[in-house]
């Protein structure tokens, strides 16, 4: 079981800070890092823990080793639901960091396979870099199963026809790396060698910026593209006006004049 500095103990994930930057990591290699019952209950703690600490102002998350970023639920030990039975509700699935309403940045590191709802991941992640050896696809109408979540969220990132070409080939054609990167569905394709240093590199340049400015960007982006056009800029606007009292703006204008690093509040300041 992993411990870390903050005293949560994990079985199925990795959680270690270094220099403002969190390391998450799926931590299940011997299952590919499909999410089994109780990795479903550990990652909305996870997050939380995320959110909560005050010591990472950005976060990389990735698989461990080097086969798969995940294969999605574990179907020996399938992901429990808040029902009983067949039921219950989508807030069951808490996986990610969006999914939680956790606002500070995340990379997504693909350093293999990205499998049903391993999807999840690379959709709900700010930033996705995949390492070249990277596979993306989706098995869920194979096992009879629907793939009604994930692929609503990639629509957001990439063409609908490849979404669904995705789906319903249900997994006899997979996306390599580079055709992902062509379609949106990744930002940046590296050597598998160079998968986490590049992301510690993006996350090292990320952290630099005020905690509190990029966490009110990121919600006003994502939960903006869940609105139509004017909804989603008024909405932006609220968040803009709340965020103009905030510190971080006085510090860094005088910064700017003074030529020096900018000295950001921290996250646990903002108020929501």
């Amino acid at each position: 079981m992993q411990s870390n500095e903050q005293g949560m103990s994990y079985e199925t994930l990795t959680y270690a800070v270094t220099d403002g930057v969190a390391l998450i990591t799926l931590n299940r290699p011997q299952a590919r890092n499909a999410v089994n019952s109780v990795m479903s209950r550990e990652l909305p703690l996870l997050w939380r823990q995320f959110e909560n600490d005050a010591q990472a102002r950005v976060a990389i998350l990735t698989g461990a080793g080097d086969k798969a970023l995940s294969t999605g639920a574990d179907l020996s030990d399938l992901p429990q639901t808040d029902g009983d039975g067949m039921e219950g509700s989508l807030q069951s699935i808490r996986w990610t960091s969006l999914q939680n309403q956790v606002w500070k940045p995340v990379i997504c590191a693909v350093n293999g396979m990205a499998v049903g709802g391993g999807l999840h991941f690379v959709a709900d992640s700010d930033i996705v870099i995949a390492a070249d050896n990277a596979t993306f696809f989706d098995t869920h109408v194979k096992v009879g199963l629907v793939a009604g979540l994930e692929p609503v969220s990639l629509a957001r990132k990439m063409p609908l026809e490849s979404v669904l070409r995705m789906v319903l080939m249900g997994g006899s054609e997979r996306l390599s790396a580079s055709a992902a990167h062509q379609l949106g569905l990744v930002g940046e394709v590296v050597p598998a060698e160079q998968l986490l240093p590049r992301a510690r590199e993006l996350a090292d340049l990320i952290k630099q910026h005020s905690p509190a400015a990029m966490a009110r960007s990121k919600r006003a982006i994502w939960e903006g593209a869940d609105r139509g056009l004017q909804d989603g800029l008024e909405h932006a606007w609220d968040i803009i006006m709340q965020h103009n009292s905030h510190p971080d703006i006085a510090e860094g204008g005088q910064a700017f004049v003074e030529q020096r690093p900018p000295q950001w509040r921290d996250y646990s300041e903002i108020e929501s």
